[in-house]
């Protein structure tokens, strides 16, 4: 049995896509700078359909800032479906202190460490994503 990418893959709506990112805290942020692409796990909070994170000053920093174009990817897979979420937006760093304040709120803690005092705002200029309905495992996709 060939696959079927009309049966087994479903575009998600964007509201879908919101309750999945918002029920979730752990990301992969895609950044680009100088051509090179670089890829970050993350964790992130949600608010009025913007994602925010905690950074430290270094390099993940540092490509924000030369290049605000940045992409963020979830992941879910259960045993009979698969999601995945894709934003797509520019990134800045919040600077105004309501900002942060705002931002503090949120109880977004890195998992690793407490060096992380800088707040990243993503605003979303594209959110996409696909539910792949798998096949049991005897069914495996040729």
């Amino acid at each position: 049995m060939g696959f079927d990418a009309e049966r087994q893959v479903t575009m998600l709506d964007e509201d879908e896509c919101w309750r999945l990112l918002e029920a979730k805290d752990l990301g992969r942020l895609a950044v680009s700078v100088q051509d090179q692409p670089d890829i970050f796990p993350i964790n992130y909070a949600t608010s009025r359909r913007r994602l925010y994170l905690r950074t430290a000053q270094g390099s993940k920093l540092l490509e924000l800032t030369i290049n605000s174009h940045v992409a963020l990817e979830i992941d879910d897979i259960g045993t009979d479906s698969a999601v995945s979420v894709v934003v797509q937006g520019t990134a800045r760093q919040l600077e105004a202190e309501a900002e942060t304040e705002a931002a503090e709120q949120l109880h977004l803690r890195p998992r690793v460490g407490d060096g992380k005092p800088v707040f990243v705002e993503i605003t979303p200029v594209n959110v996409e994503g696909r539910r792949f309905h798998l096949p049991p495992e005897s069914e495996e996709p040729e």
